[in-house]
């Protein structure tokens, strides 16, 4: 993680401390609220204060401040050949230019005012403000000006400010240490630069710096002359520093413009790199060595913007062009912008600085602010998330819509149940009433009880033999015949009303039998059945018809039938006896004379005598004859009229009576089953509307939670991305 992704991950992990702190107020947010919040600010705090520290050491005049300075970009610090600072300088980027003078008891106004007259005289516009202890005092500048800082800085930590500024001797005795904030691109938030006196300065300074700046720094940058880069003095320091105080050191060996190319060796083969790595052998492993100039690196910064010009550095005899490639750049179309880019590239200055980030950003393992403000984003934002978790399992597992899936799965079944209930009985009552076998009972169809019924047998049993009764007893037929055969008729309707009283209560007691059967069959599985106004079966025979038993044409057969018969008979009698007969002796008169007269004569006798038995034999059987007749007419009259009619209707009411119970089963199941609808469409809604609020929940929810985990997820990339372990 190069610098500038450094940069948007410490961005990334300010919005996403924010975006926790956001969450706190959300209804999700399951935890001790104050605790949490306080927890964010800390790290909101750790994230913005939380720096790692640079402390740069080497002799006086090595080029530290120089070095600092070319970081800034310009001489906001004091930078003069002399002994220079003298105390220790921590330098951070701020929004504005301030300087902050800390001490380690409150600062008399006075002293401060001392300053301010400084300051007025000096042409710096800047406020000065003390925090609530008055330990610390703050100079805020109205402009970003940096010679104004550097005055200021030079007015108060150099060496020689005791001799240049005496009034001000008081205020520096008090002033532990200073910080400077300065807005420049080129120092990082979180990255402070410590800038110490010289470290061969036996003074209570350096003893603050070697016993309590050192221990609490990420990185020492211990700047050497490139002159005298092996010495021993060098050693003894250094041994102190990594032995003793475990710090990682980058050795900067400076004004490597000063040496010849083949002099800028890093592999330690040659020049000063070989020097100070004999110095370091056996204190150090594997150091690491950079040659800088810092003073052709400020130089570079400071000519790209503005700051000085071509002919500034003309007057620097610290610095030095090649005539050559002077003339080139005079001729470029910026030739300030060629010299800068020439400059930069003998300082080394940009692969120094680019390591020294690296190292900070990936290697540094004490006190990384990134990476722990990271493990802290990543473990809250996870535990923020498992609540929602729970939830979100819970939504999906919803167990009052599991229930009402399985109440409605149960209420289908039960149609589905009912639905075949149905057809079982309708077939039972087809089996029933077409004749079958339902629960090893048999049964006879509708169509033979009517046939059994109004068999032969029961009409004769029932109907002829009560009727035939009733003409041979006493004088009944003879009272009918007298009363136009009324009485006849009457008793005959009497005879055919027990008759169809006998089928109705047959038919009907079977009816109420197979009815019973069903409502058993349906209130088994638990309701509340029974017909209604079922049809009941009730014959009705009409009004008979007039019986007319007249044996006039009887008599005239008789009559007719025996008087051909005695003709017939004297006729053959006459012409066979009596043949040769004398008719005029015997009447003792004249007769003509006929060859057949005897058979004449015999055959008209005979043809009255015949006629007169024929009319007395059929007067003799009369009643017998009669009895026979009203018989045959009662017969046909029931067979081709009543009988037949009574089927046909009893059928009808019989087909109608099973449609109606069909019907009303029909009914009941269709009453059930519309409830069991109703209450399935019910649950269906209720369903539908748990679902949709389910959906809503659940992907409300899987927003936070993905937006949760998503923070998590890039805090872990950059806690994996932090740390690097150097090849």
């Amino acid at each position: 993680m190069g610098i500038k992704e450094h940069q948007e991950s410490r961005r990334w992990a300010f919005e996403a401390l924010d975006s926790l702190n956001k969450f706190t107020d959300d209804p999700e947010f399951e935890g001790e609220l104050e605790t949490i919040k306080n927890q964010i600010y800390a790290k909101k705090n750790e994230l913005r204060d939380g720096k790692y520290r640079v402390v740069f050491l080497g002799e006086f005049n090595v080029g530290k401040t120089t070095l600092i300075n070319a970081f800034l970009t310009d001489t906001y610090l004091p930078m003069v050949l002399e002994e220079c600072t003298a105390k220790v300088t921590h330098v951070l980027k701020g929004n504005s230019m301030q300087l902050i003078l800390r001490s380690q008891k409150p600062i008399h106004p006075e002293k401060i005012q001392v300053l301010k007259e400084f300051l007025n005289y000096a042409g710096i516009e800047a406020n000065i403000e003390p925090d609530s202890s008055h330990n610390y005092w703050v100079i805020k500048y109205q402009h970003n000006y940096p010679e104004d800082l550097n005055r200021t800085l030079n007015a108060i930590v150099t060496l020689s400010a005791d001799e240049e500024f005496p009034k001000l001797k008081a205020l520096r005795e008090e002033v532990e240490e200073v910080i400077v904030l300065v807005p420049e691109a080129g120092i990082e938030e979180d990255v402070a630069f410590v800038d110490s006196p010289g470290v061969h300065s036996i003074t209570e300074t350096h003893r603050k710096i070697t016993e309590d700046i050192i221990p609490n720094c990420h990185l020492v940058v211990c700047l050497l002359d490139s002159q005298n880069a092996g010495n021993e003095h060098n050693r003894d320091f250094i041994i102190k520093l990594v032995k003793e105080r475990q710090r990682k050191v980058f050795f900067v060996i400076n004004k490597c413009d000063q040496l010849n190319p083949d002099e800028i060796d890093p592999e330690f083969r040659r020049g000063p790199a070989k020097d100070l790595f004999r110095c370091i052998d056996g204190i150090v492993e594997n150091p690491e060595i950079f040659f800088v100039s810092a003073l052709y690196a400020l130089s570079a910064n400071q000519l790209r913007k503005g700051s000085i010009t071509i002919q500034d550095l003309d007057k620097n005899e610290k610095i030095h062009i090649p005539y050559t490639l002077r003339l080139q750049i005079e001729n470029s179309s910026n030739p300030a912008e060629a010299i800068a880019d020439y400059l930069i590239q003998r300082s080394k200055f940009y692969e120094f600085k680019e390591r020294l980030f690296d190292y900070l950003y990936h290697e540094n393992r004490e006190g990384a602010v990134l990476s722990s403000v990271s493990r802290f984003i990543k473990d809250t934002a996870l535990k923020f998330a498992k609540p929602i978790e729970v939830k979100i399992k819970l939504a999906q597992q919803n167990p009052k819509l599991e229930r009402l899936k399985k109440e409605r799965k149960r209420l289908q079944d039960l149609i589905d149940e009912y639905s075949r209930f149905l057809n079982d009985l309708l077939d039972k009552l087809n089996k029933i009433t077409g004749g079958g076998e339902v629960a090893g009972e048999k049964y006879d169809s509708y169509d033979s009880i009517i046939e059994k019924c109004f068999s032969r047998q029961a009409i004769e049993n029932e109907i002829f033999k009560p009727i035939r009764e009733w003409l041979c007893t006493g004088d009944n037929l003879k009272i009918a015949r007298k009363n136009k055969y009324l009485p006849l008729q009457e008793q005959f309707g009497i005879t055919l009303d027990k008759f169809l009283q006998k089928v109705d209560a047959e038919i009907n007691s079977i009816l109420e039998k197979n009815e019973s059967y069903i409502i058993r069959e349906i209130n088994s599985r638990g309701f509340n059945f029974s017909f209604k106004d079922l049809p009941k079966v009730s014959l009705t025979r009409g009004a008979i018809v007039a019986i007319d038993a007249s044996l006039a044409l009887s008599y005239f057969l008789f009559f007719i039938i025996g008087g051909i018969l005695g003709g017939l008979t004297g006729a053959i009698i006459g012409e066979g006896f009596l043949s040769s007969f004398s008719w005029a002796d015997f009447l003792n008169m004249a007769v003509p004379d006929y060859s057949h007269l005897s058979a004449v004569i015999l055959g008209i006798l005979g043809s009255i005598s015949g006629a007169i038995i024929g009319i007395s034999s059929r007067a003799l059987g009369g009643d017998e004859i009669r009895r026979e007749k009203l018989l045959e007419k009662i017969s046909a009259y029931i067979e081709e009229i009543l009988i037949k009619g009574l089927k046909e209707n009893l059928k009808e009411t019989l087909q109608r009576h099973k449609e109606e119970v069909a019907l009303q089963i029909k009914k009941h199941f269709d009453e059930i089953n519309i409830n069991l609808h109703q209450q399935i469409q019910k649950i269906l809604a209720e369903e539908e509307h748990l679902e949709q609020i389910q959906k809503e929940t659940i992907t409300r929810l899987e927003t936070k939670l993905n937006s949760l985990l998503n923070i998590a997820n890039k805090a872990t990339e950059i806690m994996e991305s932090t740390f690097r372990i150097p090849s």
